[in-house]
């Protein structure tokens, strides 16, 4: 059986090892799934797992590879979807109790060109319910309760996707599908110490995906490095006439981590003495060090002077409430874990249509704006969060939490790649999260990969030998 080193490897060097008939997918999967039935009871990371598909597949992948057939690099590859894409006949539950019966006779587009690929899905990764459209305010919030985090189970992954941080982070999966409206991936990427990818709004296609906010919604992937996710959205990305939000725009050219130097490069320091916890300032100022010793030019920058938070705060409560109106009529809403959910159609129906205008209004000068700052810089770089992973207990409501720049970028529809750069309070982690303009994921993911070429951060594992009964490979202190 493969060992813990072997399910740590990059997408890439199991790609490489697949091909040379070193390890077979076959091999690959069964390492995979016995990982999840020891570990996934202690991070409930998974909803469904889906071992006959995923033999099936993996049998089909090894038939076609030995017969010469090379789909690329995906090709054998095992994978978890976060629950809100559809599956054909295996259960979507979107991590609500009204939908935990939910099945779709369609794949969502994503699983279909993951299929295609020729990657194995694993099964359907736990995520926050209806991805916090009705609101919460602790992580317990879903159907299978509260994502553990590998580097400490006291603590949570983050929401929204919060299967999908756990399950790469332990080793689970080789890579993810996250879902990111505002945080989503670059949340629980930061907090559980993996790489994490919020494409371009309308780079890939959402059909067959929960609907939470039409306009702010993306689907992305969350990986052991920033080429691995780089992989993905080469498989994923593309022009689906069955999503009208999906954009025709090319594919952005391949990174280059060479480049990382040539780039102008920003960064925004949080008001950490508001809205942060030292320890994570601390990391990410010395990451910033890390790439200056590199060669790579910094200088700090600011935001421009708008109202990026709150009139993302509007068009999501807009939205969100148009897509689940009818849980607000059948009276199912009252079935959601978060007390307060049948009380965010109060507070949405708040927003007058004169209002959800008038922040589209905003929205477009907020879109100008941004583009004239990407006239200026190539990058901005900005710690993904202010704090290292919450406890499980903790009333999010009673911490002071910021996002300006994660608010410019989901408003905007821009793209972003989060990176492990260290550790903060309790040895947990903390990330360095990439902001680019739009349809420009290669300067983001060529600043990521130089920076995960000249430290080892991405390399670093949890100590989860407690839980599998094995002497741990590698920790935050090795």
């Amino acid at each position: 059986m493969p060992g813990e080193d072997l399910l740590y490897k990059p997408v890439t060097e199991l790609s490489r090892l697949i091909r040379s008939r070193k390890v077979s997918p076959v091999e690959l999967t069964r390492a995979c799934l016995s990982r999840i039935d020891a570990l996934n009871p202690k991070l409930s990371a998974f909803v469904t797992v889906t071992a006959d598909l995923a033999l099936a597949q993996a049998k089909q992948a090894e038939k076609e590879i030995v017969a010469g057939t090379n789909r690329g690099p995906l090709h054998g590859i095992p994978y978890g979807a976060k629950d809100l894409v559809a599956t054909q006949g295996i259960r979507t539950t979107w991590g609500a109790r009204p939908y935990e019966n939910q099945v779709f006779d369609r794949d969502a587009a994503i699983i279909r060109k993951l299929r295609d690929a020729g990657a194995i899905l694993l099964g359907k990764l736990a995520m926050i319910e209806l991805a916090g459209g009705l609101g919460y305010s602790k992580g317990d919030a879903s159907l299978t309760g509260a994502a553990h985090n590998p580097w400490a189970l006291d603590r949570w992954t983050c929401g929204s996707s919060s299967g999908s941080g756990a399950a790469v982070a332990a080793a689970l999966v080789p890579f993810a599908i996250g879902s990111e409206t505002w945080g989503s991936i670059v949340c629980p990427s930061s907090f559980c110490g993996v790489s994490g990818l919020r494409p371009t709004f309308g780079r890939v296609s959402r059909q067959g995906a929960m609907a939470l906010s039409w306009t702010l919604d993306k689907l992305g992937p969350m990986a052991r490095s920033a080429r691995d996710c780089e992989i993905v959205l080469d498989h994923i990305q593309g022009r689906d006439p069955d999503d009208p939000y999906s954009s025709d725009e090319r594919p952005a050219p391949p990174s280059d981590p060479a480049a990382a130097k040539r780039l102008q490069v920003g960064y925004f320091k949080l008001d950490f003495e508001k809205f942060g916890n030292r320890s994570v300032e601390t990391a990410f100022m010395a990451a910033l060090d890390d790439l200056r010793r590199s060669g790579v030019r910094l200088e700090e920058a600011k935001l421009p002077d708008l109202p990026f938070e709150s009139t993302t705060i509007v068009v999501l409560s807009a939205e969100v409430a148009t897509a689940f109106e009818e849980l607000e009529r059948s009276g199912e809403a009252r079935l959601m874990v978060s007390a307060g959910a049948p009380l965010s159609f109060v507070v949405s129906r708040a927003v007058r249509g004169a209002d959800f205008v008038k922040a589209q209004r905003v929205r477009t000068v907020c879109q100008q704006a941004m583009a004239g700052f990407f006239a200026r810089y190539d990058v901005l770089l900005y710690p993904g969060e202010g704090h290292t992973a919450f406890p499980l207990d903790k009333d999010f409501s009673e911490i002071a939490w910021s996002d300006p720049v994660g608010a410019a970028g989901n408003l905007c529809g821009l793209p972003a790649i989060a990176v492990p750069c260290g550790f903060g309070e309790g040895g947990l982690p903390v990330s360095l999260t990439a902001l680019t303009s739009a349809f420009e994921e290669n300067k983001g993911l060529s600043l990521a990969r130089h920076f995960q070429q000249i430290t080892s951060w991405h390399l670093k594992r949890p100590a989860l030998d407690a839980l599998t009964g094995m002497r741990a490979a590698g920790s935050a202190g090795s």
